[in-house]
């Protein structure tokens, strides 16, 4: 998966790979971060976070070109909007399985 976010940065942001190694570490980071966040909402059960958290989410992989995977943080998203928690608890574990390895 790393291999092909940095393609995708250095394709759409034309950057050279010294700028895609730094990019990537930050956008790792910010994922790990939210990916925090996520699970904290969860565990108090606070819908308004969950979407927060979930909106940044989904704008961190579409920028990182994991175009499924922001869909999927989409969802989470709308789910924490409409108060639906067990729906966003259960996007989130995908999310997190499909993340383990970023």
């Amino acid at each position: 998966m790393e291999q092909r976010v940095k393609q995708h940065l250095c394709r759409v942001y034309g950057l050279g790979m010294a700028d895609v190694d730094e990019l990537f570490v930050l956008a790792r980071h910010t994922v790990a971060s939210t990916l925090n966040r996520l699970q904290e909402a969860s565990e108090r059960s606070d819908a308004h976070e969950t979407a927060d958290a979930g909106h940044m989410l989904k704008g961190a992989l579409f920028n990182m070109g994991l175009a499924e995977l922001g869909e999927m943080a989409r969802e989470l998203e709308l789910a924490g909007k409409a108060g639906r928690m067990q729906d966003a608890r259960t996007v989130y574990a995908g999310l997190l399985a499909a993340l383990k390895n970023l």
